[in-house]
């Protein structure tokens, strides 16, 4: 594996901040962020913000959430498209479908993106050290703000990392190795922790972050108090501890600081986001998944198959797409519309309310709650224009169902469905909308770089 030396440090001096707290400019292309002197950046309380803005812009790049971990390669493994995939129209994207994670393509694609995953992490870290050198600066509660939002993302980039490259808790022990946990910056090599140990030092970062962040603040592009107790919610489902999981899910749900969409004027349901990513390139990014390259796609039959079958409705508001190219409900009708126009909505959604529904119905469901879990599931069905089910309780097993559909119809180009499918451990030939069958030695584990 990579031996992790991390130091580095954020050149956020480079960085231009607008006075609406967007971020314009940031050097984030280079093999290895710029070196710059402590003593400047974090001379002022402005310069921790900046960094921070400099880690969203990171977090941004296409081989990141900008693309290749929300619309590109995840959505290609959690079976978003069925369309153009093949080795004519993109070879890595083919190689994804195939889930042969030991392609060469692939394998220098992972080591992207766990290099630049880690330099975040590295930046995060500078952060941390500094904010406790330089705390008597600080003025109102940004020194709580700043700090937590800086351990809530390290957790956050270093969950998905497990998530990515170690296996998931359902097919093996949580003492199968997991990643290095990173939290210092310096030359030493930081060991691999097991699947375990980074989970608790996940939550251990996660609950710093959570008793630092204001809940009453207000603004979901950074992330925030609310989105950190959905993260919990989902890392405690993903280790199994239902308990929890469903605690912190209630508790997002049950502040009322959120609510479901009563309309779909925004199919991409921004309002429901607990935490969205600010993407500068999200417009060129998203172009080269599903229009002027690739031209990735889910076609008619599985939209029908997917949306309609079973307890569903041709009026789903999700059930939205259109042609790539003119955003028109005629023509070849394969891209979700709420990606239309590409690049309209420059917050990409991290973590959704919804999620916390299903993360709740699940747990209910596990305790043999049919009544709860319908009733969960019921509460976004009505905010997707659709009917309540016929029955108040449904049975275990089809409600288990029901939130597997659920999954692929409300994150569909989102990511979140390959995550699904890994932490559920579902057999490769039990995935849905797959037209070509995967590679024998077909594995959920991303190769961790030499």
């Amino acid at each position: 594996m990579q031996v992790l030396r991390m130091k580095i440090i954020a050149a956020a001096g480079l960085f231009l901040l607008l006075s609406t707290g967007s971020c314009k400019k940031w050097i984030n292309d280079t093999p290895e962020p710029l070196q710059v002197d402590d003593s400047i950046i974090f001379a002022k309380e402005q310069g921790f913000r900046e960094v921070l803005n400099g880690v969203y812009l990171q977090m941004g790049a296409k081989s990141l959430y900008g693309r290749d971990l929300t619309v590109g390669v995840l959505s290609v493994l959690g079976r978003s498209y069925d369309l153009n995939v093949n080795p004519s129209s993109d070879n890595l994207y083919n190689q994804t479908a195939l889930y042969n994670l030991q392609d060469p393509g692939l394998k220098n694609y992972a080591s992207d993106l766990w290099t630049k995953m880690y330099q975040a992490i590295a930046n995060l870290n500078n952060l941390l050290l500094n904010i406790e050198k330089r705390k008597e600066m600080f003025t109102g509660n940004n020194y709580q703000t700043f700090k937590g939002e800086a351990l809530a993302l390290r957790a956050y980039l270093h969950f998905d990392l497990l998530r990515l490259f170690a296996a998931a808790p359902a097919s093996g022990t949580l003492t199968a190795p997991g990643i290095p946990y990173v939290t210092t910056i310096g030359t030493s090599q930081t060991p691999v922790s097991n699947l375990d140990q980074v989970m608790e030092q996940c939550i251990g970062d996660l609950k710093t972050a959570e008793s630092l962040l204001n809940p009453s603040e207000a603004s979901t592009v950074q992330i925030n108090h609310w989105a950190v107790k959905a993260l919990l919610s989902r890392l405690y489902l993903y280790k199994n501890d239902q308990e929890n999981a469903q605690k912190y899910a209630y508790e997002v749900i049950n502040s009322k600081r959120f609510i479901l969409a009563k309309n779909n004027t925004d199919l991409l349901f921004i309002k429901e986001s607990l935490f969205g990513l600010l993407v500068q390139q999200n417009g060129p990014l998203h172009k080269t998944v599903f229009g002027e390259q690739v031209n990735l796609g889910f076609s008619s039959v599985a939209q029908t198959e997917l949306y309609v079958a079973g307890s569903g409705s041709t009026v789903d508001w999700r059930k939205s797409f259109v042609d790539p190219l003119t955003g028109f409900a005629n023509g070849p009708l394969y891209m979700p519309k709420k990606f239309f126009p590409l690049g309209a909505k420059s917050a990409f959604p991290m973590i959704r309310l919804t999620e916390m529904y299903y993360i709740a119905a699940e747990c209910a469901v596990n305790n043999r709650d049919s009544l709860t879990a319908t009733a969960l599931l019921d509460s976004v069905r009505v905010h997707r224009n659709l009917q309540k089910y016929s029955l108040s309780a449904l049975k275990g097993d089809s409600l288990k169902v029901e939130i597997g559909k659920e999954y692929l119809k409300e994150f569909m180009g989102e990511g979140q469905s390959f995550f699904y499918f890994k932490r559920k451990n579902i057999p490769f030939a039990s995935l849905p909308f797959t037209r070509i069958p995967v590679v024998g030695n077909a594995t959920y584990v991303f190769v961790k770089p030499e």
